[in-house]
């Protein structure tokens, strides 16, 4: 069935083999004859200019709106928008949508257009999307409201004696102190401190509410001692119960195990992994509140504020927001909130001590743990009721209650894992270190006959070598002394005399000379010498370059590494280059082998061209090609070499020997940055794409170990310091208690950054497998145990879709009204009509290298960094490329900016569209500023302009409000608080990342409401969710991500005003539903540290990816009915 607008009118015909070929009006008389023909398939129907009845309902029963984009079915849409679509839309700007539209050819057909979905949701808890939203939300996140309102109150003052017994104590006002199970409260403000000598346990801690303090002493520290630390895994009863006993297990959720309860902390997260409850497979009713994501929403940082900060040295004008914000500390939010200093020299006492130090300042570090925890409830006094102000809507909340209770679970193949991506980092390290000491051995044969003169890579090592030290030694008297004896084996009295003996007595002799202190490898050359260890006393010391690697500065010299097949180079100031040899005069230089050079390299021939010769006529018209002063400039010093040579090196005004021009490589953060070593992760790709080469095949081969390495070398120390807790079999089920289980708690700072994104060092930053990476299989670890399954899925284009919907509303009030919005909704790889196909055919680049820019530039990026990226993606292209391509994306995409002059100027100045420059020439000329002259400027003749128009609207504002939940940007950033548009990028990115916040918490609260207590969340990473659910529940679960995508992006579009939603956005491309943290339940993560993959290395079958048809299929299996009553 279809719901139409007002606008708009459907007549419906009996006969099911014919549809409408013209719109007959009410005037038509009824003895009129009409003609109806069957469909013609060969005949291409004509263009209709009619809107009446444009895209009205076909036999198909397929719904559309009035841009042919297919929405919700029927059955679906009357149960989530109950109230109708009410939106007018004017003739007029549908009429010019449809021409921008077929223009470019981007038109709607049914081939493309999806099954409906019929099927019963559970009734909305409001009269609409919004308020189903606002009440469960509240509903969720109401007690811990209350709780946490409750404990900003008054608390007691701290105890001055602590008492030193294991487990805890409670201390009250006038009362004894009392040992106790447990804090009985429902609401506390808790600190952990950790011994690191001792590991990852906890140590002490310390909590209050408003009617008590308590401390909790590990056994450890009573005792005094402590074991070696051999590894990060622990078992629970080293951690601290914070509400059971000894005696209960995780098998059973007491009354008071189950209640509401609120723990706040300064970065709680490291506070909850010391806490035992929290790694039982069954979740208590205790929810972390963390004051250091508060901060950061109310007052968080761009790197650049963070930079500022730390520096001693600031200007006046970078003080405005200082005193918004501070640095993420307890220290700084501290001073921030309360204008107090907070002690921390104590501290030095868990980082540097040891247990037997810490037990006898005891009194001392429980003070101090106490101190944090009066100055976290200090904080949360004063920012808790504005972060409420701030963030009004209950789901925000509740959303991080839900990620800060991230749980990962674990088994025995964790061990195992780490212990394979040891051993595999072990195997390849020392073969590429025996290829490396091969060539260092080669290399070294170049001193001979001065060889190394004329080796493009070698010359400018330190050839020079160290003689054997000798001694004098005085001359001795010869009556008084006879000649020295040589060494005899005599075995009788008398001997005859030996002629050889005597002939070599003066060989022995020399051993006298020589020093006591021994010259390492004397006649190698220091270069080689810095890359052996010296002699030691065992008997396995063998000399050689045991110390190379690929991260030593002479490691590239030694594999011939050359840049676009020129050599690499090493200055010190300038980082890692190559050289451009710019005249063939062999006299210019006595060092370099410039003849070798040339015979290897092109030269360049013109080398004295000077700066360019330029005008203010040539500046104007540099200005009127969109060029900004700061890129013609840098073009400027770019084109010192006339432009002669047009690879990717970063010209850096630097000459090498007279002869050669020194190129920097290009770093992926700019060309103000050097490049410390060509052999890092970020130039192993250069390699497969023949820009980054070696002239051997040992250069290949230690490469490809390079590649190889990389992940692990990168992430080991995270990955093996991950603190694993081992579950006790009495608190497992009995189907788990014959092998090992556990869990890790990630420490997911909730809100880690500016957009409110939780962060997390390991877990949130890992990649997916890949074959020539040792470990990165490491999601795959994450392993349910026996009985669950992994259940999540990935946001399909999530940031894409909330930027393209802002256009769409803006502009028209219709779903895909813009192209930026139709590619969205109704483009496919396939047929290459989607937006990064698009962007792709149209500059001429890969769709992947697009997909990358076109999210950059959605996120805010400029068109620098568009060329950055299109020159790391292809180091050939020259400068001017790069530009003209990045300006040709941004003049399709982004398109032009354009200020229209306000009315009392119009006398003087034409009413016309006035570019970035012209505008601002004419303002200066008139004494004005922009703003006084000009109204707001407006991107026009892009696919995505009336998007950036949005969202620079929204950042522009003196309060920026995300536009789902009206959450605040933070008061550094605001412009009220801001005099000019510096941080006007980092707005527009907030408004779309922020945004995408706003919609993973309306998930999280939505799948929570669906669900309630039948998963639990694991985690969270940029656009993927995941949940730990039974096995029996599993098909329910993938059913309930379904409908949470459903629901969630109906309130995101009924919240800009689109009472409808595209049925291609509606649900999920598929569920995964699996037993192990892979982004792919097919993926078999097949790795150099997992050669069998999973299947054949650990036994983990594949998992199911199931569409909403086949959820719904499934869950009929399981006799389940969505219907929450």
């Amino acid at each position: 069935m279809l719901i139409l607008g007002k606008m708009y009118k459907t007549r419906y015909f009996k006969f099911k083999n014919v549809i409408h070929r013209k719109v007959y009006t009410r005037d038509t008389l009824p003895s009129s004859t009409k003609k109806i023909y069957k469909p013609n398939p060969d005949k291409i129907a004509p263009k209709r200019k009619n809107m009446e009845g444009r895209f009205e309902k076909t036999v198909t029963g397929f719904r559309r709106n009035k841009l042919g984009i297919q929405m919700l079915s029927r059955a679906l849409y009357d149960q989530i928008f109950p109230e109708g679509d009410n939106t007018k839309v004017n003739s007029d700007v549908i009429e010019k949508c449809i021409k921008t539209l077929e223009e470019q050819n981007m038109i709607s057909k049914e081939d493309d257009f999806l099954q409906d979905v019929d099927i019963k949701l559970p009734k909305l808890q409001g009269k609409n999307i919004e308020e189903h939203f606002y009440n469960i939300a509240k509903e969720q996140a109401e007690p811990y409201l209350k709780l946490v309102g409750g404990l900003i109150g008054e608390i007691p003052l701290k105890p001055k004696l602590w008492v030193l017994q294991s487990g805890w104590t409670q201390y009250k006002d006038g009362e004894i102190p009392i040992k106790v199970p447990y804090p009985p409260e429902e609401a506390l403000v808790f600190d952990v401190e950790v011994c690191m000598a001792a590991g990852k346990a906890p140590t002490l801690a310390t909590a209050v509410s408003n009617s008590a303090w308590y401390a909790w002493v590990s056994p450890t520290l009573v005792e005094g001692t402590h074991k070696p630390v051999t590894s990060h895994s622990y078992t629970e009863n080293i951690l601290i119960n914070l509400e059971s006993t000894e005696k209960d297990s995780g098998l059973k959720i007491s009354s008071h195990m189950a209640k509401p309860k609120v723990v706040v902390g300064h970065n709680v997260s490291y506070d909850r992994a010391k806490i035992r409850e929290q790694y039982w497979l069954k979740s208590t009713g205790t929810k972390f509140v963390d004051t250091m994501s508060l901060h950061v929403c109310i007052g968080g940082l761009t790197s650049y504020q963070r930079a500022v900060i730390k520096s001693d040295k600031f200007n006046d004008e970078d003080d405005s927001w200082r005193s918004y914000s501070s640095l993420n500390s307890l220290v700084e939010v501290y001073k921030l909130f309360c204008g107090e200093s907070l002690e921390k020299e104590t501290r030095n006492l868990f980082v540097e001590g040891t247990i037997s130090e810490i037990k006898d300042n005891f009194q001392l570090v429980m003070a101090y743990c106490a101190n944090d925890v009066t100055a976290t409830h200090k904080v949360l006094q004063k920012m808790f009721p504005l972060f409420r102000e701030r963030f009004p809507h209950p789901a925000t909340f509740s959303g991080m209650l839900e990620i800060g209770g991230a749980y990962l679970p674990v088994n025995g193949n964790w061990s195992r894992y780490v212990a394979d991506s040891e051993q595999a980092y072990e195997d390849l390290e020392i073969e590429g270190k025996v290829i490396l000491a091969r060539r260092a051995d080669q290399a070294c044969q170049l001193s001979h006959d001065n060889m190394y003169e004329c080796d493009l890579w070698m010359w400018d090592q330190d050839w020079d070598v160290k003689n054997i030290k000798t001694k004098k030694v005085p001359a001795k008297k010869k009556k008084q002394e006879e000649p020295p004896q040589a060494p005899t084996a005599s075995t009788s009295e008398e001997e005859e005399p030996d002629p050889l003996r005597e002939k070599f007595a003066p060989l022995w002799n020399t051993k006298e000379y020589l020093s006591s202190v021994k010259t390492l490898l004397p006649g190698y050359p220091n270069w080689y010498r810095k890359l052996c260890t010296k002699p030691s006393s065992g008997k396995d010391w063998v000399p050689g370059p045991h110390l190379i690697s690929t991260s030593m500065q002479i490691t590239p010299k030694l594999l011939n590494l050359t840049w676009e097949g020129y050599p690499l180079h090493h200055l010190r100031e300038k980082g890692w280059g190559f050289l451009v040899p710019f005249t063939d005069d062999l006299n210019v230089t006595d060092r370099l082998p410039l003849k070798q050079l040339i015979e290897k390299c092109p030269l360049l021939s013109n080398k004295d061209g000077g700066t360019l010769d330029f005008n203010s006529q040539t500046l104007h018209s540099q200005v009127e090609r969109h060029l900004g002063q700061k890129d013609f400039y840098s073009r400027v010093k770019k084109d010192k070499t006339q432009g002669l040579y047009k690879g990717s090196g970063v010209f850096c005004n630097t000459e090498v020997e007279d002869c050669c021009y020194f190129m920097k490589l290009p770093h992926k953060d700019g060309a103000s940055y050097n490049v410390g070593n060509p052999l890092a992760k970020d130039f192993l790709n250069k390699f497969s794409e023949n820009v980054l080469a070696g002239d051997t095949e040992s250069a290949e081969k230690v490469l490809t170990i390079a590649r190889m390495l990389s992940y692990w070398r990168n992430n080991r120390d995270r990955i093996m310091e991950q603190m694993v807790v081992w579950l006790e079999r009495r608190g497992l089920p009995k189907n788990m208690q014959e092998n090992s289980y556990g869990a890790i708690l990630p420490q997911v700072v909730v809100c880690g950054t500016l957009t409110r994104r939780a962060s997390e060092p390991t877990w949130m930053t890992a990649s997916n497998a890949h074959r020539d990476r040792i470990g990165s299989e490491l999601r795959a670890m994450v392993q349910a145990p026996p009985g669950y399954n992994i259940v999540g899925a990935d946001v399909d284009s999530q940031e894409l879709w909330i930027a393209s919907v802002l256009g769409d509303a803006r502009h028209a009030r219709l779903h895909g009204a813009t192209p930026l919005g139709w590619m969205t909704l109704s483009g496919t790889k396939s047929r290459a009509t989607d937006m990064h196909s698009v962007t792709a055919k149209a500059v001429g680049i890969s769709r992947d290298h697009a997909k990358v820019i076109n999210y950059a530039r959605i996120y805010g990026a400029g068109q620098n960094f568009a060329e950055r990226l299109l020159k790391q993606f292809n180091p050939t292209l020259t400068q001017a490329e790069a530009r003209s391509k990045a300006t040709k994306m941004f003049n399709l995409t982004k398109g032009k900016r354009i200020y229209f002059i306000k009315q009392d100027y119009r006398l003087d100045f034409a009413d016309i569209p006035y570019g970035k420059w012209q505008a601002f020439e004419i303002a200066k000329a008139c004494g004005k500023s922009l703003s006084e002259m000009f109204h707001e400027s407006k991107w026009v003749g892009g696919t995505e302009s009336a998007m950036f128009n949005c969202l620079e609207e929204i950042a522009n504002q003196d309060s920026p409000r995300t536009p789902f939940l009206n959450c605040r940007l933070s008061r550094a950033l605001e412009p009220k608080n801001n005099g000019d548009d510096r941080f006007l990028p980092t707005r527009v990115n907030w408004v779309v990342q922020s945004g995408a916040v706003d919609f993973l918490h309306l998930m999280l609260v939505c799948m929570k409401w669906l669900m309630e207590d039948k998963v639990r969340f694991c985690l969270s990473f940029h656009d993927e969710v995941r949940y730990l659910v039974p096995e029996q529940h599993k098909y329910m679960a993938a059913l309930s991500m379904h409908v949470t995508n459903l629901l969630t992006r109906s309130f995101c579009s009924y919240k800009l005003g689109l009472n409808d939603l595209p049925q291609s956005v509606a649900f999920f491309s598929s569920v995964e539903v699996d037993t192990v943290l892979r982004k792919e339940s097919k993926q078999d993560c097949v790795t150099p540290s997992n050669p069998h993959g999973l299947t054949m290395g650990y036994n983990v079958p594949n998992g199911e990816s199931l569409d909403i048809h086949q959820a719904i299929e499934k869950a009929k299996q399981e006799n389940f009915l969505l219907y929450k009553k």
